[in-house]
């Protein structure tokens, strides 16, 4: 789903676009916490950078890649460039509690049943769930995955990889503070990660420059065709 992003921006930049552990390529042997961690994340990024050369990465992260990039500037801050985040999750677990419901009170009853009927069949949701991300409902249906089985990569991702981040909360908001460099957001303003997210990111890294597109959710990129131009003019602002 972010194919379209990376698409644009390879017109001028180059892009590494990486398949974290557990995705696409980047298969495990086996998943639990001992190969899904942050620790593990963070040395992937390394070796990553290790391999390519560069003393230092600009890190491009939407949503969970917002929260990963985090992580890794707080871990190597000397070794991050800057910060480019997407609708970013937050540095701390707290934007979860409220994150479902805010995606729940968007979806039809159309949504919930497909829903239902995809953990029937033990598949997937993310057709079911699609609609919750989006401002504009015809967009969000306009745009639904036809197979979203390859996105989520293996089972049991999400749950080690989120039981990681929140244990390593204190630690990560102990050093992000060390992170002198850019940091550049830009986010829906109805986007359900909420407005109090950004504030908590900035309350750690001050520096943070925040764009807001209006009447728009989780995925700007998909949405109505002035707030993709919009988007991507933040972007390439943001790359300078």
């Amino acid at each position: 789903y972010m194919e379209a992003v990376w698409k644009e921006l390879s017109s001028k930049y180059r892009c590494i676009v990486l398949d974290q552990r557990g995705t696409g390529k980047s298969t495990l042997a086996s998943v639990d916490s001992a190969t899904v961690n942050m620790e593990n994340y963070v040395n992937d990024l390394e070796a990553l950078r290790n391999y390519l050369k560069l003393d230092r990465l600009t890190l491009i992260g939407h949503s969970w890649g917002g929260m990963l990039s985090l992580h890794y500037a707080a871990m190597h801050p000397e070794k991050t460039e800057k910060l480019i985040l997407l609708d970013s999750g937050g540095p701390t677990g707290k934007f979860f509690t409220y994150f479902g419901d805010n995606m729940n009170m968007r979806l039809h009853e159309e949504d919930k049943r497909e829903i239902a009927m995809l953990d029937s069949m033990k598949k997937p949701s993310l057709r079911g769930i699609w609609p919750g991300y989006f401002f504009d409902r015809k967009r969000a249906l306009a745009t639904k995955p036809i197979n979203d089985a390859e996105l989520y990569g293996q089972p049991g991702i999400s749950k080690y990889a989120i039981g990681s981040f929140v244990s390593t909360e204190k630690e990560r908001t102990s050093m992000l503070k060390n992170y002198k460099g850019t940091v550049y957001l830009i986010q829906g303003r109805q986007d359900p990660v909420g407005e109090s997210t950004v504030y908590e990111i900035r309350d750690l890294l001050p520096q943070l420059q925040i764009h807001f597109i209006e009447k728009c959710g989780h995925l700007p990129w998909l949405e109505n065709n002035a707030q993709v131009k919009k988007f991507f003019n933040l972007l390439y602002e943001g790359l300078q």
